[in-house]
């Protein structure tokens, strides 16, 4: 009989540190004394989803915390799909735990939001790394609904992410529902993101806010790593966001980072400004002159085109005329 009031009194111990946590911002099942979690560094990376981009990362105190809710903002709603496109970056890293690898994705999309945007695709998750199989999307009726489906979802540890998506400043939603966010979030130790198209930046629990707008792609480079690198002239690269920190309690806001997306290697990186005087710059290979041999049509050589075919591809392709060409400097 001992042993009820005894587990009674345990429970009430578990959910009284669990609060504390909350309000500390620690880690909840630190706080229960459960396994998996130490006071060590290796602990604490755990709990970061590390982007590459090591600028941004020592803003951000190591990395995105995972246990709590991060705000990503994108300026206008015609930039929905860059904020999709960040988001499944963020959820395919390579540096990230296993369960956010293999754990399924819900992706809420508040009213409105895919009628406006159009609902994530298939290849575009795949192309930048994220299995699309693993995607649950809901589109509850209402906002009240939305919310409800993103709490419930947040508390449970059964999927790897919470996706919230939201467009402009709805009416019943502010400061106290983004707390509770933030709470269930912290509780289950899951990360829940909360996408919002051009919506104006307002009072917020989370702790992270990211406003993402376009950038240029990175050039597409071929032979990269190698010492015949070379930039294609007119090849669209990585894609580029331009991000900045625009909240942030883990350390300095303010700054915008302009990062690229590797989807083979599932990280993000920045591009750095190369040194002047460097033995091989990509950037000159664009405009640099090819070498090779010059030859000169003979004077009164030059053929009128009437009865040249424009196949590119066909065994009826004009064929130049080697005999009356002659090398030459011109």
């Amino acid at each position: 009989m001992a042993s009820a009031p005894r587990a009674a009194a345990r429970a009430t111990l578990v959910s009284l540190r669990r609060q504390i946590a909350a309000i500390e911002k620690l880690a909840p099942a630190r706080a229960t004394g459960a396994a998996g979690w130490s006071g060590d560094r290796e602990a604490e990376r755990s709990a970061l989803l590390v982007t590459g981009a090591e600028a941004f990362d020592r803003e951000l105190g190591g990395g995105i915390a995972i246990a709590g809710l991060t705000e990503i903002h994108v300026p206008e709603a015609r930039d929905a799909g860059l904020s999709s496109g960040f988001m499944a970056g963020l959820l395919s890293l390579a540096a990230a735990p296993a369960f956010l690898a293999r754990d399924p994705v819900l992706w809420i999309g508040a009213p409105g939001v895919f009628s406006e945007a159009g609902v994530p695709h298939g290849r575009g998750l795949a192309g930048l790394g994220l299995d699309p199989s693993r995607m649950l999307l809901v589109e509850p009726r209402t906002l009240a609904d939305a919310l409800w489906v993103a709490e419930e979802a947040a508390r449970t540890r059964g999927l790897a992410a919470t996706v919230l998506e939201m467009r402009g400043n709805a009416k019943g939603f502010g400061l106290r529902e983004t707390q509770r966010l933030q709470r269930r979030a912290q509780t289950s130790g899951r990360p829940l993101f909360l996408l919002r198209q051009s919506a104006a930046i307002e009072a917020s629990a989370a702790p992270l806010r990211l406003v993402v707008e376009p950038a240029p792609s990175a050039p597409l480079v071929v032979l990269e790593g190698t010492a015949h690198a070379r930039r294609v002239p007119g090849g669209i690269g990585p894609p580029g966001f331009a991000v900045t920190i625009e909240k942030n309690k883990a350390g300095p806001a303010g700054r915008t980072h302009l990062l690229h997306w590797n989807s083979h290697e599932r990280s993000f990186y920045a591009e750095q400004p190369r040194r002047r005087g460097a033995q091989h710059d990509l950037a000159a290979d664009v405009t640099a002159p090819v070498a090779g041999t010059v030859v000169r049509f003979p004077s009164g050589a030059a053929h009128s085109g009437a009865d040249i075919s424009l196949s590119v591809d066909g065994p009826d392709r004009a064929q130049p005329v080697w005999q009356n060409m002659a090398p030459g400097k011109g």
